[in-house]
């Protein structure tokens, strides 16, 4: 479970903590206005870093597991509205020595991450 919470500071009512609950680890802070003057990520910054970041641990361990070295992981997310529609565009880039088709093979595996899922999969909000 992740909670977020305000310290209610009248200068800082956009910058809010995120915490996954676990004594105090995991802790990030989004702040959604220039006001506070934190540079922190916003709440769609986190969102593509969930995105991102998932994409990123999926293919590192898929390339782990199947032997292929390599140097470096990049993964990009942009998220914009077209048409009253949230469009999320993922590239991704394997820096390694090992043959082209075996990193496009893991790298297709990885676009399958928990979190794409998720988000190709029907979301409901519950509130209680």
């Amino acid at each position: 479970m992740i909670y977020s919470r305000n310290s209610g500071d009248p200068d800082k009512i956009f910058l809010t903590e995120a915490s996954s609950g676990a004594a105090g680890v995991k802790t990030v802070y989004a702040d959604s206005s220039l006001q506070t003057g934190a540079e922190d990520m916003t709440p769609s910054e986190l969102f593509q870093a969930a995105l991102a970041c998932c994409t990123n641990m999926t293919l590192s361990g898929v390339l782990h597991k199947r032997g292929i070295p390599f140097e470096d992981i990049a993964v990009d997310v942009r998220m914009e509205q077209i048409d009253g529609k949230t469009i999320l565009t993922r590239s991704v880039k394997v820096t390694s020595d090992a043959p082209a088709e075996q990193v496009e093979a893991a790298i297709e595996r990885a676009k399958n991450s928990f979190m794409t899922k998720v988000l190709n999969g029907e979301i409901e909000v519950r509130d209680v």
